[in-house]
């Protein structure tokens, strides 16, 4: 447990290659020492996109150890913890991009998606189109908290295309931000407010891009145990096509609901 957030919770994980992947390029950031979790999902098309999700997953632990340390009073303000994570992560993106990717092709890329929890909120950090997904004790409805960095996003907002159609489009599978994008990227930065009861996801495209939203929220609901959750959502990924690697963080705050078995 984190002393830096209010509540008591659980998490697990998973990585998977999934079924069409020869390798894995798909990374977690685990940091439960802070209460910080992330994914990296380096991009396939990319000669060193794999590279940089490892590059993610050794550098951001040491960020978050110097962040907790040069804040006053410890990390306590979600505000200026999420301004300073998404600093870095900026700060990486655009080293990567000034030493290898200024020529006429992109060599290194990776998507990032991180939540930092922080007193009663989460603190969600991200580039590029893995997402994190917010499922409220009492909703009925699971909501995503970041937004795609891809051109799907764009046509959905014109309305030139659906968030159902937008699961099979090669649209999607173009990034308009990432970690290595041309400086100087730019992040999101989002604080919510959670409570006993709600869940957290953060998981790669290989996970989303396959599944309509209501039915990741039906597995987040179908255990009391976090590695059990990770694991049918791995599973339902492979069911349903298993065409990209597989990376979630599930959390779950506070109690467990007595109709969860």
């Amino acid at each position: 447990m984190s002393p830096l957030f209010d509540y008591p919770y659980t998490c697990s994980s998973a990585l998977d290659k999934g079924l069409k992947r020869e390798s894995n390029q798909d990374k977690l950031i685990l940091c439960p020492e802070a209460g910080f979790y992330g994914v990296s999902d380096g991009m396939g098309g990319l000669a060193q996109g794999g590279r940089t999700s490892e590059i993610l997953a050794e550098v951001i632990p040491g960020y978050v150890k110097e962040i907790c340390a040069g804040l006053t009073g410890g990390a306590s303000d979600p505000e200026r913890t999420g301004e300073l994570l998404k600093g870095k992560i900026e700060e990486i993106s655009d080293k990567l991009y000034n030493s290898f990717n200024t020529g006429s092709r992109s060599k290194y890329g990776a998507t990032f998606c991180g939540a930092w929890l922080i007193g009663k909120t989460a603190v969600f950090v991200s580039i590029g189109d893995s997402r994190a997904y917010l499922l409220p004790r009492h909703g009925k409805i699971i909501r995503q908290v970041t937004n795609d960095h891809n051109i799907a996003a764009i046509l959905i907002r014109k309305g030139e295309l659906t968030a159902k159609g937008a699961k099979n489009h090669s649209s999607a599978n173009q990034l308009t931000r990432f970690v290595g994008m041309e400086a100087p990227a730019e992040a999101d930065c989002f604080i919510e407010p959670v409570a006993p009861g709600d869940r957290i996801l953060l998981c790669s495209d290989g996970l989303h891009g396959l599944m309509e939203d209501d039915r990741i929220k039906r597995i987040l609901r179908s255990s009391r145990t976090p590695s059990i959750v990770c694991g049918r959502l791995v599973k339902a990924a492979n069911e349903s096509g298993g065409r990209d690697n597989i990376s979630a963080v599930y959390i779950k705050i506070g109690e467990i609901l007595r109709h969860e078995r």
